[in-house]
């Protein structure tokens, strides 16, 4: 089986093989090779969904740095408290 172009592509093609899977007419020769197909898609998709994961925790916390406050000085802060 080929690589799917797209996370979309490769669910789209899921399912399609899933709905043949359930086809109780199809043959047992073709459904192992759909059951294998089928795995290659599902480690597919998940590696895809992870690194789309990793992605957004990376962008989540550039932002986070980008849009938090300075921290003050220890020195300030103490003053701030003894004020």
């Amino acid at each position: 089986m080929k690589k799917p172009k797209s996370f979309e592509e490769g669910m789209a093609t899921l399912q399609e093989l899933l709905d043949q899977l359930a086809d109780p007419n199809t043959p047992l020769d073709k459904a192992i090779k759909l059951y294998s197909d089928t795995a290659s898609l599902i480690e597919y998709c998940t590696t895809t969904l992870e690194k789309a994961k990793l992605e957004m925790g990376r962008i989540d916390l550039e932002l986070a740095e980008k849009t938090a406050p300075a921290a003050a000085p220890a020195a300030d802060r103490e003053e701030d408290i003894l004020a």
